[in-house]
């Protein structure tokens, strides 16, 4: 149920929502998203009294749309306000910023949970944060709007948006690649619960350590990108997360300690954090400046909509096969994919390309 409610408004809204923010000015977009998620919070915690938990469901709901807005509307403003030089640079402190906040909101959490801290606390905190945020952003200046010359109609903006991804050799294998890679790789939090309680018989409590070695080794690979990414094939940095994928879930089946878990996860989240920082470079280098909000949207939305089918495909193989033959399977899948992509990825290029020179960049 968290997953439907969190991950379908993405698979059902994103790119509508691409296309809404196509004309609209990026910063707003992003403060208007936050203001609406402060607005939705206050409300739930005014009611939460009345409310029986199934309507945290519906929070989700919102809170996942809402992040449909700012999401695509942040990628899409950097490259506005980063010279081309500085974007793997700009992206990967992002990336680092994202990860430490992540680190440091877990660890906030679970302590103030283990305080006797209650929810409602805890969303007040996340209230003030949001507000605090949309003072941030309306300092990002200059404004950034992409000015629509004759008015579309909205369906016609999706097809083009999708329609320029397809029509584009590089895009169209790598976003392939992805929505393929994310349909196995998003069942590795399904697998790595059903180990801890069923094969390991530990609290799936510890699957937050794991978390947190993983993103700490995302923070590691998102340093690495801005050495790198002028001198190295991209195809390089963006392919090999997936044999680390495939090696971390396959060194679950001769693992007898969930310790041992740890180092392999480390690992796979540094060639992670390489992935995307690169990933996401990459489509602010090559992709018409016009055709961002739409491009970042259809990312977005293959990178979130896969988790629930992948997750409802991982769940079929444990209940008919068990968790250690499942282990194996998803691990062969993943690696295949991995040498799949080496062969069927069009070279990428190095360092920055021009935005028209996407076809010439083959």
């Amino acid at each position: 149920m968290f997953y439907i409610a969190f991950y379908l408004p993405v698979f059902l809204f994103a790119l509508p929502i691409g296309a809404w923010i196509h004309n609209k000015t990026l910063q707003k977009v992003m403060m208007y998203s936050n203001f609406v998620q402060v607005f939705v919070i206050i409300l739930f915690l005014l009611f939460i009294p009345y409310m029986s938990y199934q309507w945290a469901y519906l929070l989700l709901i919102v809170i996942s749309i809402l992040g449909l807005f700012f999401v695509p509307a942040n990628q899409s403003l950097l490259p506005h306000i980063v010279e081309n030089d500085d974007r793997p640079k700009a992206n990967s402190l992002l990336q680092l910023g994202y990860t430490a906040v992540k680190i440091l909101g877990q660890i906030f959490t679970a302590s103030m949970i283990k305080a006797s801290f209650s929810p409602v606390s805890l969303l007040t905190v996340s209230v003030g944060l949001l507000i605090v945020s949309i003072f941030f952003i309306k300092n990002i200046k200059p404004m950034v709007r992409m000015e629509q010359i004759i008015k579309q109609n909205q369906w016609k903006l999706i097809i083009e948006g999708v329609s320029y991804v397809v029509k584009q050799p590089q895009l169209k294998a790598l976003f392939l690649f992805l929505a393929l890679a994310m349909l196995f790789a998003t069942s590795v939090d399904l697998i790595l619960i059903s180990f801890l309680s069923d094969i390991l018989h530990v609290g799936v409590e510890n699957l937050s350590f794991i978390g947190t070695a993983s993103v700490c080794g995302i923070a590691i690979g998102a340093t690495i990108v801005p050495k790198f990414y002028k001198e190295v094939e991209r195809k390089w940095l963006m392919i090999p997360p997936l044999f680390a994928l495939s090696i971390s879930i396959g060194s679950l089946f001769f693992i007898t300690n969930w310790v041992l878990i740890l180092p392999f996860f480390f690992f796979q989240g540094i060639a992670l954090g390489c992935f995307n920082v690169t990933f996401v470079t990459y489509l602010q280098d090559v992709i018409s400046s016009d055709n961002y909000t739409r491009t970042f949207s259809l990312y977005n939305m293959m990178l979130s909509s896969m988790a629930l089918p992948g997750i409802m495909m991982a769940g079929l193989f444990i209940n008919n096969i068990g968790v250690l033959k499942t282990i194996l399977v998803i691990s062969f899948i993943i690696f295949v994919i991995g040498i799949v992509g080496i062969y069927f990825t069009p070279k990428l290029g190095h360092g920055q390309i021009k935005e028209k020179n996407l076809n010439e960049a083959m």
